[in-house]
């Protein structure tokens, strides 16, 4: 994310393609919050669908990570944080 902050967005793709790489989708919540970061939105729910699915640790922060603001009006979104099942 640092690389993309700096306006070196390529070597910020190549820095997280290095990382898919080495940990698969082991990441995939911190992937879908990358993503979110750099306003793709799609690829970002499919990344938090994959957390999801593989039952990310990560996904605890989901409620609460500023991180994944730019999605919280999004339905897929929404749909994913029912699931969770967070308290009110």
């Amino acid at each position: 994310m640092v690389y993309d902050k700096l306006g070196r967005h390529a070597d910020a793709e190549v820095e997280l393609k290095k990382s898919q790489a080495a940990r698969g989708d082991d990441d995939a919540y911190n992937y879908a919050a990358i993503y979110a970061q750099w306003g793709d939105r799609p690829k970002a729910l499919e990344w938090l669908d994959r957390a999801l699915q593989l039952r990310d640790t990560g996904l605890v922060f989901l409620k609460t990570d500023p991180l994944l603001d730019p999605l919280r009006n999004e339905p897929r979104f929404q749909a994913i944080e029912r699931q969770l099942k967070f308290p009110q």
